[in-house]
């Protein structure tokens, strides 16, 4: 029958959900039991709460959840409202701030995957070329930086095209288009291959090879 399958999804997406309302309410009664008997001891307000916690974690993946319950229980001496929870369970370690994260993308060295990832899409030919008050691509980075976070928060794949309401290269012509992709293209070789952009490490790094030690000045 016509609908079968997205049927069964949502049932199961519901039911995953309930699930997971079940478990977070399970480690706050444990870890915070003296303020779980005063706001949810009686039965009709465990199950008004639920119902407003099932609105915010039917967004949420059981990784996501899994996430937010192991800092709940480590990290917070509170117990967390609901909001406070999603961002426990959507922030990941170790990604950097917007600001953070556009500086690396101009030297090209990133500490983070979904950094290099933001770059690409916003392109490393730009990038390289551009200066730290370039409004303009540094908001066509921000927006393909909060859609690749948001891709790691929820478990999917981090590349991928971002829509973009205005082609940035739209005055471009085909030639030059094809210049800079092909530019663009070199520079991730060379970078794959570890080979250096400046001509001072280039030197080095030759001499090195041919074990030619210079003398300190």
């Amino acid at each position: 029958m016509t609908g079968e399958p997205e049927a069964e999804t949502v049932v199961h997406l519901e039911a995953e959900a309930r699930s997971n309302v079940q478990r977070v309410f399970a480690t706050l009664k444990t870890s915070f039991p003296a303020w779980y008997e005063k706001h949810y001891g009686e039965a009709h307000a465990e199950k008004l709460a639920k119902r407003v916690w099932m609105t915010g974690v039917r967004l949420l993946n059981n990784a996501q959840v899994d996430r937010g319950l192991r800092r709940m229980v480590l990290t917070a001496d509170f117990p967390p409202s609901l909001k406070e929870f999603i961002r426990l369970c959507c922030h990941i370690d170790g990604v950097p701030g917007v600001q953070a994260a556009w500086h690396q993308a101009l030297r090209g060295t990133y500490g983070h995957e979904v950094v290099r990832v933001a770059a690409i899409l916003t392109g490393l030919y730009e990038l390289r070329r551009a200066s730290d008050d370039n409004r303009m691509l540094f908001d066509r980075f921000e927006l393909n930086y909060v859609v690749v976070t948001r891709r790691l928060e929820s478990g999917e794949p981090l590349d991928g095209s971002v829509p973009h309401a205005i082609k940035h290269d739209s005055q471009k012509t085909g030639l030059e288009r094809s210049l800079e992709c092909a530019e663009e293209q070199l520079y991730q070789r060379i970078v794959e291959q570890g080979i250096p952009l400046d001509g001072s490490s280039a030197r080095q790094q030759l001499l090195s090879r041919m074990r030619i030690r210079r003398p300190e000045a």
